[in-house]
């Protein structure tokens, strides 16, 4: 996997951005060693993103002062360039993946076609499950009656985040198995996809074809004061996904504290999709947007007939672990 830059760093400034590649490292253990080398604090290396521990992956850091060599082959760095300022999280465009799936059906060649149109048409936007950790949900709901955790280690907007996720996971499961990921639900939230521009549906005999044709695309909540409101039949399907979770009033205003809230996109759009078969192997290629799971992708390349599992489940585990007023 290699992360596509918001931008190229200048070449002037105090700040070194470092590109790596890295293999059997997190990102955060990869800051962890060019911070170390360098002799500064681990606050002060920048990332624009997380990437996986065990995949090959390259991606940018930054350093507020000249990077050292690590011995340590799991690290390479691949080159250095000065910018002005430090690097912030979700500074990228996207991140461009290359996978290989062995053990294909015999007659996985003559699927090949239809496959990458289903693929192209766009597939579920799930958080991936590695999102969510072994207990991130019950953590954020006991977050939001107690407090911040204690642990400084643990961040409460990334357990903001999780929850987040997981609620608008059982949104768009819903609407998957009703069969409107590509439909307009009454009332939907919709982006242009040419411009980023969000509003709500108003004239559904109209909206239903934009969606239809790519125009358009439904959307759903990222839970928070600042998310759009949806109408209608769309408006009783959100209300749903966030009581799934066990969010009254009173946790929904706790949540606010460490996420705004926002829309995501139903559906996700691989660009640059290119599939061969080879043998029992499928290589696959294409560029995802920041945010968009490579592994929701591998589900439908794998089943194309049936969907990324709906996380029910963990909602339901999640809201029977932390009820209101439960220590």
């Amino acid at each position: 996997m290699d992360e596509i830059p918001a931008y190229a760093p200048s070449g002037e400034g105090s700040h070194f951005f470092v590109q790596i590649r890295k293999r059997g490292l997190t990102t955060a253990q990869a800051k962890g060693m060019l911070a170390k080398a360098a002799g500064v604090g681990l606050r002060n290396v920048g990332s624009a993103g997380r990437k996986d521990k065990w995949a090959v992956t390259t991606q940018w850091l930054s350093l507020p002062a000249e990077p050292k060599p690590i011995d340590d082959d799991r690290l390479q760095v691949l080159q250095v360039v000065r910018h002005g300022r430090k690097l912030k999280m979700g500074h990228l465009k996207g991140n461009r993946f290359r996978v290989r799936l062995r053990g294909l059906h015999p007659d996985a060649a003559d699927r090949l076609a239809a496959l990458q149109a289903l693929v192209a048409q766009g597939v579920p936007n799930y958080f991936g499950e590695q999102r969510f950790g072994h207990d991130n949900l019950t953590q954020a709901l006991h977050m939001l009656d107690h407090g911040p955790p204690r642990d400084r280690r643990v961040d409460p907007g990334f357990l903001a985040s999780a929850l987040q996720s997981a609620v608008f996971n059982h949104w768009l499961g819903w609407r998957v198995t009703a069969g409107d990921l590509h439909r307009l639900v009454p009332g939907d939230v919709l982006q242009k996809r040419e411009t980023g521009g969000l509003f709500t549906s108003q004239d559904a005999e109209a909206d239903a074809a934009r969606v239809v044709a790519g125009e358009v695309d439904p959307c759903g909540p990222l839970v928070g004061p600042k998310a759009y409101t949806p109408i209608d039949r769309a408006a009783e399907r959100e209300a749903q996904a966030i009581a799934a979770f066990g969010l009254t009033p009173e946790r929904l205003e706790a949540l606010a504290r460490h996420a705004p809230g926002s829309q995501r996109p139903a559906r996700l759009i691989p660009q640059d999709l290119e599939l061969a078969v080879e043998g029992d192997t499928l290589h696959a290629a294409f560029t995802l947007p920041k945010g968009a799971f490579a592994t929701v992708v591998l589900a439908e390349l794998a089943q194309p007939e049936g969907r990324l599992r709906v996380l029910r489940g963990a909602a339901d585990d999640a809201s029977e672990a932390s009820e209101p007023g439960e220590d």
